[in-house]
């Protein structure tokens, strides 16, 4: 049996470089990677089960408003883990991206997609890949609904049959590949042309030639955060995995709470809550995520949402199930539903908002 505690030698690479469009209008001022998720950006816990594995050699290839991007990952990595920031001008495909980089990889390499919440055991994934001197090995998960993702068939850990986001009639498994790859540097010999995509052909390829593909099920946390009723869902499944339990009058269950000094009268449970938040009479936050300097007035409910910073919640208002993006002054006596708030927004008093994503403008793509 192979033990290994620090995999000095591999590198990983982080693929992030999407659109996120299935997240708009979130995404037209923030990168899908770095939405936040209970306090940190959706990549750096990626980066993090890397760093616990021993990995600290980081390619992240990245396109779509890089810029943003790259400072804040620069601003919550480890500081003795090296990143290379590789941007590309035209898209290269999942597979493609990483061959454009393979002038810096070596070794065995470990890649993952930047914008999908994971928080694997990577020692445990390696291991299983260098013990059965697999060429590639593929991380997997029950999924629900297979339909967007690549979907597979084993027999004794190895992939016999793979289908990359099949129509309901086609769905033979509803295993599903998490975009979490173990590679040989070799492999990379296959990817011979751009844009190139590791489900659509890399995979399908190396099956074609009889390569051994295997598969791993992976044992932690992992999240398609592609709506955003996922990251609500992802930052209630990371405070379950990471808060501190409460038993008290107002605070209750597993919260992660950074902040008390403006929130001694609020009733709080299974929440996120972050720095500089004040608080007035009668408030309640359920299941629900608060970023820094937000200021809530009186009799104010907050249930299954997310309000990124520098938010205003006036009097007697209620929000379920939104997203409330940074710099949002939501007037009183409103009510916010099933809806997303872009920044910057002021709402008058009495809105009534149901089911709507409201955006005040595009920010173009930066490239």
């Amino acid at each position: 049996m192979i033990i290994l505690s620090n995999f000095m030698s591999i590198k990983a690479v982080v693929m992030a470089g999407g659109k996120g469009t299935r997240l708009r209008p979130i995404t037209y001022s923030i990168p899908k990677p770095v939405v936040p998720i209970a306090g940190k950006p959706c990549m750096l816990y990626l980066l993090d089960s890397y760093y616990n594995a021993g990995i600290k050699d980081v390619i992240i290839t990245t396109g779509y408003k890089f810029s943003s991007l790259i400072t804040s990952i620069i601003e919550n990595r480890h500081n003795d883990q090296a990143i290379l920031f590789s941007v590309e001008k035209e898209p290269a495909g999942t597979a493609g991206s990483v061959k454009m980089v393979s002038n810096f990889i070596d070794d065995t390499l470990i890649v993952g997609s930047g914008d999908i919440l994971s928080d694997f055991n990577i020692s445990d994934i390696i291991n299983f890949h260098k013990k059965n001197k697999a060429m590639v090995t593929i991380v997997l998960t029950e999924v629900e609904d297979p339909r967007q993702f690549g979907i597979v068939e084993m027999e004794n850990n190895r992939i016999v049959r793979f289908l990359e986001k099949p129509d309901r009639d086609q769905t033979f498994s509803h295993i599903a590949s998490t975009g979490i790859y173990v590679i040989e540097p070799e492999i990379l010999d296959y990817i011979t042309t751009m844009p190139y995509d590791f489900a659509k052909d890399l995979f399908p390829e190396l099956m074609k030639r009889n390569i051994d593909i295997y598969g791993y099920m992976g044992k932690g946390v992992w999240l398609d955060t592609g709506r955003p009723n996922d990251l609500i869902t992802a930052n209630q499944i990371m405070v379950e995995k990471y808060g501190k339990l409460s038993d008290g009058d107002l605070i209750k269950g597993k919260n992660i709470i950074l902040d008390m000094a403006g929130i001694h009268n609020t009733g709080i449970e299974k929440c996120y809550i972050g720095r500089n938040i004040k608080a007035g009479d009668n408030v309640h936050i359920k299941d629900s995520a608060l970023y820094d300097n937000e200021n809530i007035g009186n009799n104010v409910e907050i249930t299954n949402s997310l309000l990124m910073d520098n938010v205003t919640v006036r009097e007697n208002t209620k929000i379920r199930n939104s997203v409330i993006m940074r710099n949002c002054v939501i007037g009183e006596n409103s009510e916010i539903v099933d809806s997303i708030i872009a920044p910057d927004m002021d709402l008058r008093g009495k809105s009534r908002i149901y089911n709507v994503s409201l955006a005040s403008k595009v920010i173009e793509d930066e490239m």
